[in-house]
């Protein structure tokens, strides 16, 4: 701006001399006119007697006779002047009546005008005026101009700034965040396009927050471990499932993987899978066991997966054992049978202990088959086909219907069964029976001699509690998480003399879940147990 302004204040200038310069050479050149009109009829010796009388000061004035010599000079002495017969405006007046020309002197920045008049008896006036040239005239200019410049700028950068702060203030007060009214019409466009921007961009803001709590919503609702790392091995993303295994926090971002994870097999698979390889392996942490998988992700990182593989492992391990358990408590009668039955072929038995052999076999078979529907009806349960009827049950019915089925074995035990309260539920009865069938029979066998067994039943609004209250011999506080395993016995021997199957409590507890129903158990070595169902 300031080249700009000194650029055009030179340029005015320079117009403004070339102006006046052509306005005061025409004002000197019809001086000269004038005055040598004045001679333009006289002759020699007329126009000799006048000069002599009339001696002006600011013009040179000469007489030159036909041939070039010069006969007058007011300026100079007519002795060593040259002849003029070869001049510009001599040769013009000689030809035409009257002539004129100028010449400029560069180096005294002058410019003198000649005008010469041809007189009546053929000799010449001419008269001469010296004044500054253009250039003499802007050099002269040239100092004022500059001090002009120089206080117009300092003028124009004082109003300058005073005038840019009134335009840039409302625009740096502008608030970008809310709308906004344009200070003055020429911010209206820009203040338009602004507010466009800001929609589009609170929009945009909107849905990739709205996508991103999505997937942070997802990711921390998964039991799956979930870790997310850039290819420098920075932490991306840790949902709280893998915060939680690896006993952090989720303010993981931007941290490097060594800070979270420290297991070397670990780190290694981390490394092949930021080279490009996938990979899986099995870990154990905190009791648990779990899948790793190990994923790239092109040209981001990688994804590290951990899959909580721990009731699959249980599930496996329990088949395992529910195969061994079954296979074992099938070949026990099974043996038992065979070996009586093969004595009884072989006629080795006297005749009068046939009938104990055959009670014996009997009994083996009844097991046999109290066994086997007892494993039918977990299996049964397992499925869950949904299939079952529901219907409107009483359970201190269903509990006496129980109970009088047991009576006899409760009176070879000498132990006294009582039902108290009842409530109502929609159930399928031949499950709630199994239910208290399995617990009062176990309440029964595993009680003391004279012992008893309560059966409570009771409804608060809508939540009824089942207690069945034994006088046992109670349940050691080690075993008490696993008595209802199948086939998990606390005492071998002590139920190979009840005649348990121990698939009893697993039965109840899979009937109980069926009614999304919960099950707990409180018991003391020696004192007793109950246990508690609450529908």
């Amino acid at each position: 701006m300031i080249l700009l302004t000194v650029i055009s204040l030179v340029l005015v200038a320079a117009a403004l001399c070339f102006v006046f310069y052509n306005q005061f050479s025409g004002i000197v050149r019809s001086e000269l006119r004038e005055r040598a009109d004045l001679f333009r009829n006289a002759d020699t010796q007329t126009a000799m007697q006048e000069l002599s009388l009339f001696k002006p000061n600011d013009m040179r004035i000469t007489l030159i006779h036909p041939d070039g010599i010069v006969a007058f000079d007011n300026a100079v002495g007519t002795e060593g002047l040259a002849n003029h017969k070869d001049r510009e405006e001599v040769v013009e007046a000689v030809e035409t009546g009257w002539g004129e020309s100028r010449r400029l002197s560069d180096t005294l920045g002058l410019e003198t005008y000649y005008y010469a008049v041809r007189l009546a008896d053929g000799s010449l006036l001419r008269i001469a005026k010296t004044t500054s040239s253009i250039w003499g005239m802007f050099r002269g200019v040239l100092p004022a101009v500059i001090c002009i410049i120089f206080i117009i700028l300092i003028i124009g950068y004082l109003l300058a700034g005073n005038l840019t702060k009134r335009i840039v203030a409302p625009i740096n007060n502008l608030d970008l965040n809310t709308e906004s009214t344009p200070p003055y019409d020429e911010l209206v466009p820009f203040i338009r396009t602004i507010e466009q921007q800001r929609e589009r961009i609170a929009e945009q803001f909107s849905d990739l927050q709205s996508r991103t709590d999505t997937i942070g919503a997802i990711m921390d609702s998964m039991s799956e471990g979930i870790i997310l790392i850039n290819r420098q091995g920075l932490i991306l993303s840790v949902n709280k499932s893998a915060a939680a295994l690896f006993e952090t926090d989720t303010a993981m971002d931007g941290k490097n993987i060594l800070e979270l994870i420290r297991d070397l097999e670990l780190l290694e698979h981390v490394r092949a899978a930021l080279s490009g390889k996938r990979s899986e392996f099995s870990i154990r942490r905190s009791g648990k066991s779990y899948r790793v998988f190990f994923s790239p992700v092109t040209d981001r990182g990688a994804l590290i997966l951990f899959l909580d593989i721990t009731e699959k492992m249980m599930a496996e391990q329990m088949r395992r054992e529910f195969s061994a358990n079954v296979s074992h408590e099938l070949k026990t009668p099974l043996t038992s049978i065979y070996g009586h039955a093969e004595m009884l072929y072989s006629g080795i038995v006297k005749e009068s202990d046939k009938h104990g052999f055959f009670g014996k076999i009997k009994d083996e078979a009844a097991r046999l088959i109290t066994l086997i529907e007892d494993i039918i009806l977990i299996s049964e349960l397992d499925e869950n086909t949904g299939g079952e009827t529901f219907e409107e049950v009483s359970l201190a019915a269903i509990a006496t219907d129980a109970a009088e089925a047991l009576s006899l074995k409760a009176s070879e035990h000498k132990v006294t069964v009582s039902i108290s309260g009842n409530a109502s539920m929609s159930a399928v009865r031949s499950m709630i029976y199994e239910m208290f069938y399995n617990l009062i029979d176990n309440a029964i066998k595993y009680n003391k001699s004279g012992g008893q067994v309560k059966v409570d039943v009771s409804q608060i609004k809508d939540t009824i509690e089942i207690a069945v209250a034994d006088t046992g011999i109670g349940i050691p506080d080690d075993a008490q998480s696993r008595v209802f395993e199948r086939f998990y016995r606390v005492d071998k021997s002590r139920s190979k003399k009840t005649g348990g199957t121990g698939l009893g409590l697993a039965i109840v507890k899979h009937i109980v879940l069926l009614h999304k129903g919960k099950l707990a158990l409180k018991s003391s070595e020696g004192q007793g147990t109950v246990v508690t169902i609450i529908f």
